[in-house]
């Protein structure tokens, strides 16, 4: 039995003013698609959504154990080709960014199986540090796979083989973190002195915005924005040098915020005291903008249902489309089972002959999604609407997505 741990300090200024604005019920890790026969074994924990009134970090309550998460993780980066897009733009853009040259040390924290490092010119000597199984896909890729959680052995590990690093990433890793102010340290150490440091992760504005409820889930410990985020790298000698905002990431709009070390004087961009203010403006320090936000996840929720429970009274057949982490989430929020959603399509194979954690819905190819052909999909991988209506086989022979977010709505 493997049980959480609740947090009643903030992970990141330590204090003790966390108000609790979210519950989201009792749930399994998001990521831990089971066989019919571990049902009965199936471990649910808290998923419940605080906001630390000092410093405004946005973050759960209950901490799961990794070994919860990752031991049996099944999420690969490299089946998705819009996420794959996406991280290879990010890799070229930081090569000239940051005059990357020949032998430079590149490492990007939690690489999964390496979409982002693939992006690298292979000159560049390119490390991925991965706990789960997944790190094996490395293997002859040219890429040096470290399968351990990042801390202060990996960091002397790299540098005592490769040296220090030039660039360093964690795209939606960073927020997974509980003890944050270790894994900062040991990539401080990690870290050139003139090297840059990459966070990408879900935004919180735009979570709340959008009313982006699914992003939430027990890997996902902290929900980001620039206030906090800026405050507490200072404390570990960093500087944030840039931000951007980012449309497309792997849980949806995403926030990008390069921070290099306060020892070397870096030079500040206009768009921190932009984003800064902005943050400000929109409420990031009022209570009312969080509490608010969950009355709208329950109005969604309430309507999803309803719009799915229609359907199925004309007698449309229901599918789902994609099994990503955050789908998870919302089916177990509003209580989506096999009676509403039959099967689930996924091109991952890793989760195909499994069920949806929770809700215990089949996984099954995207081939055999096809020859059933239902009337609808659910499109849990939301993110990726604009790409699936062009090339999806499904959308093709006249197949329909119901879109649960930021709205539930029909299309095309």
């Amino acid at each position: 039995m493997i049980t959480a741990r609740k947090t009643n300090r903030c992970r990141y200024c330590g204090s003790s003013r966390l108000t609790r604005f979210l519950s989201l019920g009792e749930q399994p890790p998001s990521n831990s698609f089971i066989r019919s026969s571990e049902i009965a074994s199936e471990q649910s924990y808290p998923l419940d959504v605080a906001v630390c009134e000092t410093c405004w970090l946005v973050q759960l309550l209950d901490t799961v154990p990794p070994e919860a998460t990752f031991d049996d993780y099944l999420y690969l980066s490299s089946t998705s080709k819009a996420l794959v897009a996406h991280y290879h733009r990010l890799a070229q853009s930081l090569v000239p960014r940051f005059h990357l040259a020949a032998g430079d040390v590149v490492v990007d924290i939690g690489c999964n199986d390496g979409a982002l490092l693939r992006g690298y010119p292979a000159d560049l000597v390119r490390v991925g540090v991965e706990p789960s199984k997944v790190v094996e896909l490395l293997d002859g890729s040219g890429i040096h796979p470290i399968k351990a959680f990042f801390g202060a052995d990996a960091a002397q590990r790299i540098t005592s083989e490769f040296g220090r690093a030039k660039v360093v990433t964690a795209t939606n890793v960073f927020a997974h973190v509980d003890d944050v102010a270790s894994f900062v340290s040991a990539m401080v150490d990690l870290l050139d002195d003139d090297g840059v440091f990459v966070i990408e992760a879900p935004y919180l504005v735009d979570l709340i915005d959008q009313t982006l409820f699914d992003t939430i889930y027990h890997e996902h410990l902290a929900y980001l924005s620039l206030t906090p985020v800026v405050a507490f790298l200072k404390t570990h000698g960093l500087t944030v040098v840039d931000v951007e905002r980012v449309p497309f990431g792997a849980s949806g709009p995403a926030i990008r915020v390069f921070s290099s070390k306060s020892s070397s004087r870096p030079a500040v961009g206009p768009a921190i005291r932009t984003m800064l203010r902005d943050e400000a403006d929109w409420g990031i320090g009022r209570i009312d903008r969080y509490t608010d936000y969950a009355q709208k996840v329950e109005g969604i929720k309430a309507r999803l249902l309803e719009l799915l429970e229609n359907f199925r009274r004309s007698g449309a057949r229901i599918g789902g489309f994609g099994a990503p982490a955050k789908g998870n989430t919302l089916l177990n929020y509003v209580g989506i089972t096999p009676d509403l959603v039959t099967c689930i399509a996924d091109n991952n194979e890793w989760k195909q002959g499994r069920v949806t954690p929770g809700s215990h819905i089949p996984v099954v190819s995207d081939a055999e999604f096809l020859a059933w052909q239902p009337d609808y999909a659910l499109l849990l991988t939301w993110n990726y609407l604009d790409f699936f209506l062009e090339h999806s086989d499904y959308i093709r022979r006249g197949g329909r997505f119901i879109v649960p977010l930021p709205e539930p709505r029909v299309v095309p």
